[in-house]
């Protein structure tokens, strides 16, 4: 193989990188250099490499590896061998893997060959996924789609490290993505990014996953929403005052949707991701989505302050709840009644709470099929657990 091509595209490089490249293009005939001061995400700076290269087959190859000691061009060789003998093959790669949030298989993009009539058909790698994590899934799953095989060159094998097999290269998986000098926060662009597959591909998996492994309860718009979570909103737009409300823990603010139309609705939960998707529903209302810890939020004056199943999750709950009535006219609130250690999981701080921990508060109670009741259902096989609902207003507290 000596029909070769060199593109090199290089951004937001911090050290001697952009002046090597320039002594290298004067010691190498037709290397071509792409180059970006600033750092542009790895679907950007992988797309201007591509449109400056001429050959039928685009090798994607990350600056994280190493071509390990071989004849010359055997990788290129062993990578172009499945398209000789699979004229469906649109994408030679290394490593397969599955991608949870997908729900499909793709090809790990650190050194993959793709023919051209692959991006011909489907376009060049989506750079709404930033930095990077997901594209490369987006990009397999379009291709197989359009008609295309994704291709494994040879078996691997996991070592419960890292994967092994017959391919000279040595590969620094997220070599770069785990650097904290070069990205920060890469847990949380890795999960908005999943979240962005999964609402093309695999909306099961978005759904959940917006629960926070079913920590808190979501309903986008359009859904049907479970009877005990109507029944306490329900509840709350029968007993709110005035039409300025502030919910604490909004999830996606589906709770809104269950109050008259008139209301100023303010929602504050602690997760940047749900605010965002809260912001994406268009309730309809007069709302306001805020992301903050309610711990430090500086609270104004509102009519109706509702806090349902918020209070559990706090280590200084009830001392919350205490400091919001002096900033309302009507506080409500929900949350697990005498719940055992453990039952709901381990982000609940507090457990046992009952009646004698709200001192001024009215009650009623929400039982497993979302029944409001004035007393307590008996816990049994069939109603594992009860809702504490209260009341407070600042008339009756006088």
């Amino acid at each position: 193989m000596t029909d070769v091509e060199l593109v090199i595209s290089a951004n937001g490089c911090t050290d001697n990188t952009h002046a090597y490249l320039a002594y290298l293009s004067t010691a190498i005939p037709n290397l071509i250099i792409v180059w970006d001061g600033e750092p542009l995400g790895y679907a950007k700076a992988t797309n201007r490499g591509i449109n400056r290269a001429a050959a039928d087959k685009i090798v994607l190859l990350n600056n994280d590896t190493v071509l390990l000691a071989q004849p010359k061009n055997q990788w290129l060789e062993i990578l172009n061998k499945p398209f000789e003998s699979n004229s469906k093959c649109g994408i030679s790669c290394i490593i397969k893997g599955h991608s949870e949030p997908a729900g499909r298989d793709f090809a790990v993009f650190f050194c993959v060959m793709v023919h051209r009539t692959v991006f011909e058909a489907i376009g060049l790698l989506n750079e709404e996924y930033g930095v990077g994590g997901g594209e490369d899934t987006e990009f397999c799953i379009e291709t197989e789609k359009a008609g295309f095989e994704v291709c494994e060159v040879f078996d691997k094998t996991w070592n419960g490290e890292l994967y092994t097999g017959g391919f000279p290269i040595y590969h620094k998986g997220e070599g770069t993505v785990h650097d904290t000098t070069l990205v920060k926060n890469w847990p949380d662009i890795f999960l908005r990014n999943s979240l962005k597959l999964a609402k093309k591909y695999n909306f099961d998996w978005y759904h959940w996953r917006l629960s926070n492994y079913w920590e808190r309860a979501v309903f986008l718009k359009g859904d049907t929403v479970f009877p005990r979570e109507t029944t306490r909103y329900q509840w709350a737009a029968q007993n709110a005052i005035g039409k300025k409300i502030l919910e604490i823990g909004c999830s996606n603010g589906y709770g809104v949707q269950f109050f008259p139309k008139y209301i100023e609705y303010t929602g504050v939960d602690y997760d940047p991701i749900i605010i965002d998707v809260a912001k994406e529903q268009d309730w309809g209302y007069d709302t306001t989505f805020i992301n903050a810890d309610i711990n430090n939020f500086p609270l104004l004056q509102y009519d109706t302050i509702v806090a349902f199943e918020v209070i559990e999750h706090l280590d200084k709950g009830l001392d919350l709840l205490e400091k919001l009535k002096q900033h309302c006219q009507c506080l409500l609130f929900t949350v697990p009644m005498n719940e055992p250690v453990g039952f709901w999981g381990p982000h609940h701080k507090l457990h046992g709470l009952n009646e004698s921990h709200f001192p001024g508060f009215e009650f009623n109670y929400i039982n497993e099929a979302g029944e409001i009741t004035e007393t307590a259902a008996p816990v049994d096989d069939v109603n594992h657990l009860n809702l504490l609902i209260g009341k407070w207003t600042k008339s009756s507290a006088l």
